[in-house]
């Protein structure tokens, strides 16, 4: 699993989620996203939007269509709008939230996507 969020709320959430044979990768910069996204089996990956600049966003779940193709997407908007919401589900993301996070709903969440990409 590739977290892309410098919140570390986020990426508890994402360890607690993961089976134990997971491994859970975290960066927060968009020049290592690349290096991590072309690492054979990605299967999930988790976008907090806070650590990537707005105009970014976009090219951001286009690098993840195009090398982790087959993985399924969770954004995180740090503050919903209706055109956050389309652009992340025009790419397509498995499922979009923002902040602040229903832990406990997100984590169930986060735990049905491992266990159907296991």
């Amino acid at each position: 699993m590739l977290v892309f969020s410098n919140d570390d709320a986020v990426a508890r959430l994402a360890a607690e989620a993961a089976a134990p044979s997971w491994s859970v990768e975290r960066c927060s910069d968009l020049g290592e996203s690349r290096a991590r996204l072309v690492k054979p089996g990605v299967r999930l990956v988790v976008v907090d939007d806070g650590a990537i600049e707005e105009s970014t966003r976009g090219w951001v779940l286009e690098q993840i269509r195009k090398y982790a193709a087959r993985a399924m997407v969770v954004y995180i908007a740090c503050d919903h709008s209706d055109e956050s919401e389309r652009r992340a589900r025009a790419f397509p993301v498995q499922y979009y939230t923002s902040k602040p996070l229903d832990h406990d709903r997100a984590l169930r969440v986060l735990q049905s996507f491992v266990r159907s990409s296991q």
